[in-house]
């Protein structure tokens, strides 16, 4: 079975910031027409506006039930949060949105860990070997690169290679307890060495470390060994 790709276009910094302050306050319907008026100034395409609002609508409205938690807790923070601190939430909802965006994002963080830049071709081959030799996939491949560079996370260099821009420092608790359970939502067992969590290649553009007494005891479940501690969510 072709797996489903759907991160078609470059998504604009400053459009993930609208969407999630609009979605704190804003009924479903309300939500498409102030993002049709809103995106109408940087994307003059009918269809183009439409695939923006599709995306932006999955990334931080129409999120599975499964999730719906984590995104309560985003949009809480989302206000009082620094502009930087705000990126790691919108990597973190899109992570949840598009498995395509979770791919190649953590293709690209094993790559730097080894290397200065990874050039965007073998990132190209690595999401074909996933999701088949398809132009959409090019063109998705290429959607998710524009995008976090246009976050201010990667540069682009003459040759057509990324490097990771300075790391953004996360200290919050409430930002590390974020990044936890994303980590876990992610993995189908749903349970991580708490050493996996730090320096996970999915987060590759901040600088964070996620201790055993950041992770509250409501949350969290710590099972602790001789030579590590497993974090899984309470049930």
């Amino acid at each position: 079975m072709t797996k489903p790709i759907g991160f078609d276009q470059k998504v604009l910094l400053h459009h993930l910031d609208f969407t999630a302050n609009e979605a704190r306050r804003l009924e479903r319907k309300e939500m498409y027409d102030v993002l049709e008026n809103f995106l109408r100034t940087d994307i003059q395409g009918a269809k183009s506006r439409k695939n923006a609002i599709t995306m932006l609508m999955k990334i931080w409205y129409l999120v599975g039930e499964n999730h719906s938690s984590i995104r309560e807790k985003a949009l809480e923070m989302f206000p009082l949060l620094k502009q930087e601190e705000r990126i790691l939430l919108h990597w973190c909802m899109t992570i949840l949105a598009y498995p395509f965006f979770y791919d190649l994002v953590r293709e690209m963080g094993l790559h730097l860990r080894m290397q200065d830049m990874v050039p965007s071709q073998v990132l190209g081959r690595k999401m074909k070997s996933l999701y088949g030799e398809r132009r959409r996939v090019e063109v998705a491949t290429s959607a998710v690169l524009t995008s976090i560079k246009s976050w201010g996370i990667t540069e682009l260099y003459k040759n057509r290679s990324y490097s990771l821009s300075e790391k953004i420092e996360v200290h919050s608790p409430e930002l590390k307890q974020l990044i936890a359970e994303v980590l876990l939502a992610c993995n189908d067992a749903h349970i991580l060495p708490l050493e996996l969590m730090n320096n996970n290649a999915l987060f590759f553009p901040f600088d964070y470390h996620i201790k055993a007494r950041d992770l509250i005891e409501d949350k969290f479940e710590l099972v602790k060994s001789i030579d590590m501690t497993m974090v899984e969510l309470k049930r």
